[in-house]
Formats: C-alpha cells, sequence, structure tokens
C-alpha cells in the first residue's frame, strides 16, 4: 500500500517512539521548555512526523495523556456501565498499573493543573479529566449510591474526594515523606496499597453488615 500523500520519511514505530518520548520529556521539564526539537531528536524520528501524527506539539501531547491513561478510563467506562459491578480493587489495580509504569505522570498532572488557566496543557488536560470526573461520577451514583453500598450518612461526593485522596496522594506527596512513611512507588509497592485502601474505604464510607459499636 502507497504512504499517505505528503508523509515524511520514517520509522513504522515512530509514532510509538514519539509517544514513549513525549511521556519522558513532558514528566520530566514544563511544557513551555520542551521543544518539537527535542521530542524528536530523544525519539530518533524527523521532527515533521510530529505534525503528520498530531499536528503539533499540543497534540502530541494530548495524546500521549490520553493513552497514557486510556486503560483507568476504559475501566471507569465499564463500571459505570448499565451492568458493571462496583469493583473497587480491579479500579485500583488498573490505576496503580498505569501509573507505576508512568511514574511522572501524576505529579504532571498536579503541576500542570496549578499553572495558569489560560496555557495549552492546562486546557488540555481539563478537558481529558473532564471525562474522568464524568465518569467517576456515574461509576459513583450508579455503582455504590444505588447498589447502597455508600452508607446513608455520608455525601457522595466527599466520598469521592477521600477515594481520589488515598488514590493520589501517595504518588504526588514530597519524596521524602513517602519514604519516611516506608512507601515505594514501584509496582508492587502500589499495588500493596490497596488492600490497605479498601480497609480504609470499607470501615469509613461504605455500608457493611456488621451491627454498630461492634
Amino acid at each position: 500500500m502507497p504512504e499517505n500523500p505528503g508523509r515524511p520519511r520514517g520509522d513504522s514505530d515512530a509514532r510509538a517512539r514519539l509517544i514513549s518520548a513525549a511521556q519522558q520529556l513532558f514528566t520530566a521539564k514544563h511544557y513551555q521548555n520542551v521543544s518539537t526539537r527535542e521530542l524528536a531528536r530523544y525519539a530518533g524520528v524527523d521532527a515533521a512526523l510530529i505534525r503528520y501524527y498530531f499536528g503539533g506539539k499540543p497534540g502530541l501531547f494530548e495524546q500521549m495523556v490520553r493513552e497514557t491513561m486510556a486503560p483507568m478510563l476504559a475501566q471507569f467506562q465499564q463500571l459505570a456501565g448499565k451492568d458493571a459491578p462496583a469493583d473497587l480493587s480491579q479500579l485500583m489495580q488498573t490505576y496503580y498499573t498505569v501509573i507505576g509504569s508512568n511514574p511522572g505522570l501524576p505529579r504532571l498532572l498536579m503541576r500542570v493543573l496549578h499553572e495558569d488557566q489560560g496555557s495549552e496543557p492546562y486546557h488540555i488536560l481539563l478537558s481529558i479529566f473532564s471525562d474522568v470526573l464524568r465518569l467517576s461520577q456515574q461509576w459513583l451514583m450508579k455503582g455504590l449510591v444505588a447498589s447502597g453500598r455508600l452508607r446513608a450518612d455520608i455525601d457522595p461526593q466527599l466520598a469521592r474526594l477521600s477515594f481520589v485522596s488515598l488514590m493520589v496522594f501517595p504518588l504526588i506527596a514530597p519524596p521524602a515523606l513517602v519514604s519516611q512513611l516506608g512507601v515505594t512507588l514501584d509496582q508492587q509497592g502500589l499495588q500493596g496499597l490497596i488492600p490497605h485502601h479498601l480497609a480504609v474505604l470499607s470501615d469509613g464510607v461504605l455500608a457493611h453488615d456488621t451491627k454498630e459499636g461492634q
């Protein structure tokens, strides 16, 4: 099959290499300090391929974040579905598997979302986060509130805040604090947090069968 008209010459895996380069460079440096030339050099491809595949640096940044978060978004989509179970453990496992492979992503997200609201990366992440918030709201209402798993005296929105706090804080906390608490942020360490998170949620915000005071 002939190449698309105007396609620059390059390796067949150039797109994947650019996504990988974007993961490395955008998590290590501020968005405005990463040039298309540096991205192409890091990926070992022609800089023209950035425009061909992504339309430019903003498109590469957005696609990098979307593809990195795709497994987590897919899990939210499943859990927000009509008959999907509210499987907290599976959701946490998916989240930490994604983050464990891209440990700089949470800090990148926090850094960008604290930047000026007129910046390119801010608007890109705001768009992506709208999908995350929408799906998480559907999951919370369908999987926890409607099913009766959430205690009646717990505000659903505050429950969602607690869930996000448990999941995200270890990844954005100062490294010295994380180290002092004995937490490791490799894949094994992150997965090891899941039983604790589930125990906190079960005793703190989720309904259970044990009698009060027992």
